[in-house]
């Protein structure tokens, strides 16, 4: 049932909400083999004119190098296996128009009223000799409700898949070449509602009470239904009773849970399981008791809490990726979790996926740590943190001279030797004689010890490794390295300010995750447009071959690779 892409019958109430299937009509997967130009081809009916402004258009780069690499077997396992069954419609068209639509800031609605009237998304979707265009009002949020379906029944997100492919075909054509890279993370709010901790639990009992019936519902629940019981409880409760309040309503879920658990119907639906997990974490817990990641909000399960700094979040947090070199720079990777999701395990996510290369990885300090270095270089990844926050207040110690293989303390910063050395627990401690560090000139900022008999000099390994990185970051290289991350900074603001990434119409993770992909896609696409603009014109060969291609009726596919 998985493997099927359901394109009738579907009731779509919004994105954000359930599917229900009312009856099943399947599509055979095919790939859109590249038309040949027909004699009622839209581009005939151009004048000379007419074509060169579309040729010298966005959609001449969207048509020869983003469009012949959408990988349509990708998406293959969304539809029957039964080659008897009705031809599915372009994947690719799908994909690519989905794309559009992020680059040019439209709905879905917009986005299909400009393929059908502009000929430049015809062009640059290859549909310009259909004679009616493959994409009505619904199957786009059909589309992504079969990919949504797949990723949560096998965990496979094929729209990073698409995306992250895409990139890296990308990153050949700019010729990056992939030796450097630098990561950001950045938050991304959810659409649903903050409400506070009593909002919350009430909503929650309410939400599960209308999915019962009605007719059979106990008295005791019939007021949570009526709207002036959501007003007198929620709005006009005072602070003194709020905590009674709170009591209340879990009494009246928990008594709802133990009625309705043994129900194999009720108990396996989404509004019980959210029921079962809001008691869980807030039965007898006082507020301050709450864990981040408890459910905020019961139409998103999936949002969590977060203070960074002085703001608070509720939503999700996400990873970027991105390879550059002097000319230009290309998104290869991302990732999209809860917002407790820590920097360090995305660093740590991201080491796992990258081949066994040489690489140079410009970090935050938030994503970095020893241990994670370690396991980066063992995959032949140099892990440069740009900033470290703090030095501490053994930062004199990385004036030292320690010999780690040895694991000894060799001299102090005025050229002293310490009288024994011992290293334990993953520590150096060494003592110095009295005489040499009472009349010593680093004395005020040396982190030694007195004692009865000496001066107890004592670093801790990782400790060490911090200070000293801190101090090459003091140096004109690292102050360089800082300067070349600090460039993936503006990805956050643009995705904020031009796309919107705090307002999506979606709710949930994995509807979250692939709109994410999309406006990450439209960046990249974009990218590559003014990249390939400023290169020089093509070899007049390639230009020959493509006319001869158009004159006697070739697939377009076969142009584009050669040019390629």
């Amino acid at each position: 049932m998985a493997e099927t892409l359901y394109f009738i019958g579907l009731l779509w109430y919004n994105e954000s909400s359930k599917i229900t299937i009312i009856k099943e009509i399947t599509m055979s997967f095919h790939l859109n083999k590249a038309q040949q130009m027909a004699i009622h081809d839209s581009l005939l009916s151009l004048t000379e004119r007419e074509r060169k402004y579309l040729h010298d258009s966005w959609a001449e780069t969207f048509s020869q190098k983003i469009f012949p690499y959408i990988e349509e077997d990708r998406f293959s396992v969304l539809y029957s296996a039964n080659p008897a069954s009705r031809p599915n419609n372009p994947v690719n068209v799908y994909f690519g128009l989905l794309i559009l639509r992020e680059i040019f800031g439209q709905s879905d609605e917009e986005a299909l009223h400009s393929l059908i009237f502009d000929i430049r998304y015809q062009y640059a979707l290859h549909t310009t000799s259909l004679a009616e265009q493959p994409v009505s009002k619904n199957s786009l949020t059909n589309f992504r409700a079969a990919v949504y379906r797949y990723h949560q029944e096998h965990g496979v997100d094929l729209i990073q898949e698409e995306i992250e492919a895409q990139a890296k075909s990308f990153s050949k054509l700019l010729k990056i070449d992939g030796k450097t890279l630098r990561m950001d993370s950045l938050m991304i709010s959810s659409s649903c509602r903050k409400l506070s901790r009593l909002e919350m639990i009430y909503s929650t009992v309410a939400r599960f009470l209308r999915v019962l019936d009605q007719n059979t519902l106990p008295e005791r629940f019939q007021p949570y239904l009526e709207e002036n019981h959501y007003q007198d409880t929620i709005y006009r409760a005072h602070d003194k009773d709020l905590n009674s309040k709170i009591k209340k309503v879990l009494k009246d879920g928990l008594k709802l849970y133990h009625l309705y658990r043994k129900d194999n119907k009720i108990s396996k639906t989404e509004e019980f399981q959210l029921l079962g997990r809001m008691l869980k974490e807030q039965k007898g817990k006082s507020s301050q008791q709450i864990a981040p990641d408890s459910l905020q909000n019961p139409t998103d399960p999936d949002a969590t809490y977060r203070k960074k700094g002085k703001q608070k979040h509720i939503g999700y947090t996400a990873n970027l990726i991105e390879k550059f070199d002097d000319q230009h720079r290309m998104i290869t990777g991302y990732d999209l979790q809860k917002n407790t999701y820590s920097d360090q395990k995305f660093a740590l996510d991201t080491i796992s996926k990258l081949p066994v290369e040489e690489v140079t990885a410009l970090v935050d300090g938030a994503y970095y740590s020893e241990e994670i270095a370690k396991k980066a270089k063992a995959k032949g990844i140099k892990m440069v943190p740009t900033n470290l926050v703090g030095r501490g207040k053994h930062s004199h110690a990385a004036q030292f001279e320690i010999d780690e293989k040895e694991r000894l303390v060799k001299k102090c910063p005025s050229g002293h030797q310490p009288i024994d050395n011992i290293f334990k627990k993953g520590s150096y401690r060494a003592h110095f004689d009295q005489k040499h560090c009472k009349c010593c000139p680093f004395r005020k900022d040396c982190s030694v010890k007195k004692q009865k008999k000496s001066y107890l000099f004592k670093v801790s390994e990782k400790s060490l490794h911090r200070l000293r990185l801190i101090k090459k970051m003091g140096t004109l290289q690292y102050q360089e390295l800082a300067r070349k991350r600090a460039g993936i900074e503006g990805i956050p603001s643009v995705l904020r300010r031009r796309y919107r990434i705090d307002h999506l119409p979606v709710r949930g993770l994995i509807r979250v995750k692939a709109y994410l992909g999309f406006k990450i896609s439209a960046i990249n696409c974009k990218r590559l447009i003014k990249g390939l603009a400023n290169r020089p014109i093509p070899e007049l060969s390639t230009l020959l071959f493509g006319h001869l291609c158009s004159l006697f009726g070739f697939q377009r596919t076969y142009q584009v690779k050669f040019a390629a």
